[in-house]
């Protein structure tokens, strides 16, 4: 078991005391989308364009019936 797995498990994650926190995330009204694509093409890291792995990889699911077709 990893470090920080075993650190989970033996901590329980102290069962409630982030309880306000995951509230806030998961009763959001809102949704948000952001973009790093622009500042990462300018240097930062490695990065993936969304749109076209989406348009790559959207495709070949459809094909192994995944969902249905496009």
């Amino acid at each position: 078991m990893t470090g920080m797995m075993k650190s989970l498990v033996t901590r329980g994650i102290k069962k409630g005391r982030q309880l306000a926190l995951w509230n806030y995330i998961f009763n959001c009204d809102w949704d948000i989308m952001a973009s790093t694509t622009k500042a990462r093409e300018q240097g930062f890291e490695s990065f993936e364009d969304g749109e076209r792995m989406f348009s790559q990889i959207l495709p070949e699911m459809a094909e192994t019936r995944m969902f249905p077709p496009l």
